[in-house]
């Protein structure tokens, strides 16, 4: 399942690393948004998020790996609001490899 959003996220799976790796970047139509803007069109992708998440059966891959983004983006949304993230910056977050999720499949469909 693929959800348009604010992010683009890319993954890295290195081997010698204990986990994945998500690179974490805002798209340019995001970051020339207005603040006010800001806010609503990732409130709007974080409730997008929500509704992919209950509309898939627990266990689902896409819906673990949306499970992951719409946490990340759940805690990101009240920065956004008030535009203290650095949109031009790419984040990286790391997740262990014990979590149950594939977040490959969810982005890459």
């Amino acid at each position: 399942m693929e959800i348009n959003g604010p992010l683009k996220i890319g993954v890295i799976d290195a081997p010698e690393s204990p986990g994945w790796e998500l690179q974490v970047t805002f798209t340019d139509d995001f970051k020339s948004a207005g603040l006010e803007d800001q806010g609503r069109i990732f409130q709007d992708y974080v409730q997008e998020l929500v509704t992919n998440i209950n509309a898939l059966p627990e266990g689902d891959r896409n819906r673990d790996g949306m499970a992951i983004v719409y946490q990340l983006c759940s805690e990101m949304l009240p920065y956004i609001r008030e535009g203290q993230v650095a949109l031009e910056e790419t984040m990286i977050v790391e997740i262990g490899q014990s979590q149950a999720v594939s977040i490959t499949d969810f982005l890459h469909g």
